[in-house]
């Protein structure tokens, strides 16, 4: 695939550049909550290694509970990543290539066109 018809940023309109300013929004925010869901089930894991058979500890249990809100918190990142690179894509004239995921041709497409990719 030579050919890419897609618009470099410095062309972009004025809506198409605030929605991939929300797009790099909600990038950082996914990579935010990627590492805080790895530290707390690196967290969860060491403790629980320790932990004796049976009912788990209060420690162990707030542990469970910050893994929990971690993983939420990814979901809806990616969310918000999704619906905003959605309205990018619209807004910037792009048509996405069969096959391929939105947060992938995205995330690429940034890198090609950006200086921040």
């Amino acid at each position: 695939m030579t050919h890419d018809a897609t618009p470099a940023s410095h062309t972009l309109s004025d809506e198409a550049a605030a929605t991939l300013l929300q797009v790099r929004e909600a990038q950082e925010a996914m990579a935010q909550a990627a590492r805080d869901t790895a530290m707390a089930a690196d967290e969860l894991r060491r403790h629980a290694k320790f932990a004796r058979p049976g009912q788990p500890s209060p420690h162990v249990v707030q542990l469970r509970q910050k893994q929990a809100r971690a993983r939420v918190d990814s979901a809806r990142a990616k969310q918000a990543f999704l619906v905003s690179a959605q309205a990018f894509v619209r807004s910037a004239g792009l048509v996405l290539p069969p096959q391929a995921s939105l947060e992938a041709f995205v995330n690429a497409w940034i890198r090609r066109n950006t200086s921040q990719g």
